[in-house]
């Protein structure tokens, strides 16, 4: 534990519930765990912790919920649009930072019009922005998909599908370069790949920045019998097991479903004695052929019926075309389960190829099938990788050390 720490950051979300809380909050507790008087406030809380602030107010609280529906209005112009951040709506703050008066303010995911672009340029002290996805650097698109105008000014968006220079993207990187120019910021991203894409921006190139991995409680996620998950979940005791997670498996065209889609398909006629495994949602009323038997096992709230599902899996596949890191590759790593995804983005960072999992040639549906039946066909192998898998996780992303890198990036601001 560190000693004489002085240091009080605040950690600010859209939101405590959901993917981009839940990075934030390990980060949050961590630095807790350590004696670090860390706060989080959030536009959306759903929680009781004591520690996250929130909406003080009925009418605020019912404010933060219509917030994200009032911000996104101007994205009407084009069309019904996901995945695009406007963030122009007023609101109050950097009141509330004041009030709880920090001496760092760490910025995380800001989406749904948590704060303002004029806002987050007045925050009077330094700021630390952890970046989940690329939407910071951009016109306001959450990951570029190979367009490369965010390494000037945007516009003509091929997501806003705009043939204009001066669209909102353009207009979205114009209020970000005017309001953010004299932040006093350090920008943190848990990935390489993101760093990368970070340096390239217009916007935070000549920011310093720093790779920091989200942190993992590793004494939650870790080996479980995999007999209790199968138990709990009503799984097949006598198949191997292929993980797959998603929100939405077949919309969400970053998630890559398409893909695994195809590479199972492939695969379905050779591999008999396998089934899918789907979480984080629902089964649809028309669920998608992956050629083998599917269970759904619904949205998992809580960290140890997940860490049981992971412990359950053979192994887990990751088939995303873009992910900032990969939360659910660390957490299944952690739980002794190996991992399949595409030698790209994120999870390049936190899989050993054949040695933690399989890195496929990226967006290879050919190489993605070989990777699942190499990872998952051979019992001893997928043994071996998953003691491999348990290890590198537990060296890696504790959460006692994630905070300690977090502590002396903040000192390091304000010393």
């Amino acid at each position: 534990m560190s000693e004489d720490i002085d240091v009080r950051p605040l950690l600010v979300n859209a939101s405590d519930t959901g993917g981009s809380a839940t990075a934030t909050k390990r980060i949050h507790h961590a630095l807790r765990s350590i004696g670090v008087d860390s706060h989080m406030l959030a536009q959306e809380k759903s929680t009781s912790d004591a520690t996250i602030s929130g909406p003080e107010s009925k009418l605020e609280t019912a404010w933060s919920l219509a917030r994200p529906h009032v911000d996104m209005l101007p994205l009407r112009l084009y069309g019904e649009q996901s995945g695009f951040m406007v963030n122009w709506l007023p609101e109050r703050m950097n009141r509330r930072i004041e009030t709880i008066d920090p001496d760092v303010v760490h910025l995380n995911w800001m989406g749904r019009g948590t704060m303002s672009i004029r806002s987050i340029g007045n925050i009077d002290r330094p700021v630390v922005w952890r970046l989940p996805d690329m939407s910071a650097l951009t016109g306001g698109c959450h990951y570029a998909y190979g367009c490369d105008g965010f390494e000037s000014n945007c516009g003509s968006c091929p997501q806003l599908d705009s043939n204009f220079d001066y669209d909102l993207s353009r207009l979205t990187w114009h209020r970000k370069n005017h309001h953010w120019d004299d932040l006093d910021l350090t920008v943190v991203t848990p990935s390489t790949w993101l760093a990368d894409q970070a340096r390239r921006s217009s916007l935070f190139g000549n920011h310093r920045i720093e790779v920091i991995p989200n942190a993992l409680d590793t004494d939650i996620y870790k080996p479980r019998d995999s007999s209790l998950g199968r138990e709990l979940f009503d799984l097949p005791t006598e198949k191997r097991l292929l993980l797959f997670g998603a929100v939405d498996p077949m919309g969400d065209h970053r998630k890559g479903a398409d893909l695994l889609q195809a590479a199972l398909k492939n695969l379905s006629s050779s591999l008999k004695e396998m089934e899918v495994v789907i979480f984080g949602s629902d089964e649809p009323k028309e669920p998608p052929d992956f050629g083998f038997p599917s269970n759904y096992v619904g949205y998992l709230h809580d960290d140890a019926s997940l860490a049981l599902l992971y412990s359950a899996a053979d192994a887990m596949v990751v088939p995303s075309r873009y992910e900032g890191f990969g939360q659910t590759v660390s957490e299944s790593l952690a739980c002794g389960t190996p991992v399949v995804a595409f030698d790209a983005t994120g999870p390049r960072d936190i899989i050993d190829h054949k040695e933690s999992g399989y890195l496929a040639d990226p967006y290879d549906i050919d190489d993605l099938q070989t990777g699942i039946r190499w990872v998952i066909e051979d019992d001893s192998r997928s043994s071996s990788l998953g003691k491999m898998a348990r290890e590198r996780a537990a060296d890696q992303y504790k959460m006692a050390d994630i905070a300690e890198k977090y502590l002396g990036v903040y000192r390091g601001m304000i010393g």
